[in-house]
């Protein structure tokens, strides 16, 4: 029987795929990966958080009230500015959650949040044991399972908010002089509940992560060619109108390459169809290796053709890539008797835009469509750059290969 990591389709460039082989048990992937996992993560738990936090707000502002109204003493101001603090941080916690900054802010402002709660907490509840109310114990076992499950937050900092409230819990019974048997029995009490709730949650941590992975590459197949494991049209014509707007923002130029591997047909008449797919496949895994920045996307166009989007490149550095693409694909020796060569190789026509409100992404594609025709034109197994044409070119005409 297959793993789970064997069972894990193959997708060239799939960050997902790469975590889900990895098997996602170190809680942490990719800082890219990580950043996106995130959003992910704060979308999917903001309204629990969200209640959880008003109603813990609510419930310390009541007794912080409580304890105002009761006989004043000095005791009663350190529980009052103790059970205070306590709100605030809820207070801030739940702001956080029904802000627009809640994405940016809140996992800092919960981690820290936590952090003072649990300090506090074991502080007011030891102090509260050492006066007798030994039954207030019982409120910092599930308070240990909600900062795990509640809070919000991830589990090295649930961890650490466990970890303060232990020690401090420990520290403060010490300081009252509480007997030695009676503060190892409700520390040991608290570490075990801290240790397997700990453990579980990091088990929800690593299922959490695992759904996100699955979630975005079911995605990504959905927008993968079945054959190659590049992009689909789909994709491409989605991202193509994405990086034109972000170019004519930034001002930036944007290049568009097609590729057509060069009398594919006569190889597919020789060798087979099955010959075929996978010469198209070896052919896509170089072509792929040339799309590795966030704006840059490998797609097959249709066909035995493919295109480059490569966003921001200067015309020597897109010809030297575009010359590496097409060495990369003749280094390959796929053997093509029918062809000069005696291998299989590509022509790439490459048109650089700089975009404008005059100007279409549709029209960028004739360009390169273009400028792959005159290559194809001049003998194949060659680089054409079409850049300046773009001025006169009449949109809609293509040119049949």
């Amino acid at each position: 029987m297959n793993s789970p990591a064997e069972r894990v389709p193959h997708i060239p460039g799939s960050r997902y795929a790469v975590e889900l082989k990895r098997g996602a048990r170190d809680m942490r992937f990719s800082p890219e990966l990580e950043h996106e996992y995130l959003r992910f993560y704060l979308a999917e738990r903001r309204g629990h958080v969200r209640s959880f936090n008003l109603i813990m707000c609510a419930l310390f502002v009541l007794a912080c009230a409580e304890s105002v109204w009761a006989a004043p003493s000095h005791t009663q101001l350190a529980q009052q500015l103790r059970l205070g603090t306590i709100a605030v941080a809820y207070l801030a916690m739940a702001w956080v959650a029904y802000s627009r900054h809640h994405e940016r802010l809140y996992l800092e402002t919960a981690r820290y949040a936590s952090l003072v709660i649990s300090l506090v907490a074991a502080v007011e509840v030891a102090h509260r044991i050492h006066a007798g109310a030994g039954e207030v114990f019982a409120l910092l076992t599930p308070y240990s399972i909600g900062l795990y499950f509640l809070a919000g937050i991830l589990y090295r900092a649930a961890l650490q908010a466990n970890i303060v409230m232990i020690i401090a819990f420990a520290a403060t019974l010490t300081y009252l002089s509480e007997p030695a048997a009676k503060l190892a029995a409700l520390t040991a009490t608290l570490a075990v509940t801290a240790m397997i709730g700990g453990l579980a949650f990091r088990n929800q941590g690593i299922r959490f992560r695992r759904t996100f992975l699955e979630r975005g590459l079911i995605a990504e197949m959905a927008a993968r060619d079945g054959l190659t494991g590049l992009k689909n049209r789909r994709a491409f014509d989605e991202h193509l109108t994405r990086t034109w707007q972000q170019a004519l923002r930034d001002r930036r130029q944007l290049t568009l390459v097609m590729i057509d591997v060069d009398h594919f047909k006569k190889f597919n008449d020789r060798y087979g169809h099955q010959a075929g797919d996978e010469a198209l496949q070896r052919i896509a895994t170089v072509v792929d290796s040339f799309a590795r920045r966030p704006l840059d996307l490998a797609a097959r166009y249709g066909g035995e053709e493919l295109v480059l989007i490569l966003f921001d490149l200067s015309r020597q550095h897109a010809e030297q890539l575009a010359e590496l693409v097409r060495a990369g694909v003749q280094n390959l020796q796929i053997s093509h008797i029918d062809h000069a060569p005696g291998v299989a190789t590509i022509s790439l026509g490459v048109a650089i835009v700089h975009p404008t409100l005059e100007r279409s992404p549709e029209g960028a594609v004739q360009l390169a469509d273009e400028a792959l025709y005159a290559a194809k034109r001049e003998g194949r197994n060659r680089v054409r750059i079409f850049e300046s044409e773009y001025q006169g070119l009449s949109t809609g005409i293509f040119r049949p290969h």
